[in-house]
C-alpha cells in the first residue's frame, strides 16, 4: 500500500510537471501512468499545447489511503488496487499564453479522487481513473 501511494503522490506531481510545461514534457507522466489515465493524461497534454495553455502552481496530496485491494496473484503479491485521495488545487490554475485562467469558474479547490492502481514489472503506476468528486480534506 505505502509504494501504490507515493507512486500517486509521484503521478499527481507528474501531471503538475507536463501541465507547467505546456504539455511538452510528458516523460514524467509515462514513468507513472499507463493504460486509461496514461491515454487521458496525454490528450490533455496535447490540449495545452494546442490552446497554448499551461500550469501555474502545483496540486497538494493532503492524503490517501486504500479503497479496495485486488486479489494477491499466484506469487501472493498483490499487483491491483483502488486508492482514495484528497487532491487540494487551490493553489493550482490552468493560463493561457496571456496569464489569463482558464480554470472553469466554481471549479470546487479539492477533489476526492478513487485511482485503479496497477503494478506492472515492479512498478506501481496510476491506470485507470475511477472517479473524481469535490470533496474536502
Amino acid at each position: 500500500m505505502a509504494a501504490a501511494s507515493t507512486a500517486y503522490r509521484q503521478f499527481i506531481a507528474a501531471t503538475d510537471v507536463a501541465y507547467a510545461s505546456g504539455g511538452v514534457n510528458v516523460a514524467e507522466l509515462k514513468k507513472h501512468a499507463s493504460g486509461v489515465m496514461l491515454a487521458a493524461e496525454l490528450n490533455q497534454a496535447e490540449t495545452f499545447r494546442g490552446k497554448k495553455w499551461h500550469s501555474v502552481g502545483s496540486q497538494q496530496v493532503v492524503w490517501v489511503k486504500a479503497a479496495t485491494v485486488g486479489e494477491p496473484d499466484a506469487g501472493g503479491q498483490i499487483n491491483d488496487l483502488t486508492l482514495q485521495a484528497c487532491v487540494d488545487s487551490s493553489k493550482a490554475t490552468a493560463v493561457d499564453a496571456n496569464g489569463k485562467s482558464v480554470k472553469a469558474p466554481g471549479t470546487p479547490p479539492q477533489s476526492i479522487d478513487e485511482m485503479r492502481m496497477r503494478r506492472t514489472q515492479g512498478v506501481w503506476k496510476a491506470d485507470y481513473p475511477k472517479s473524481r468528486k469535490a470533496g474536502t480534506c
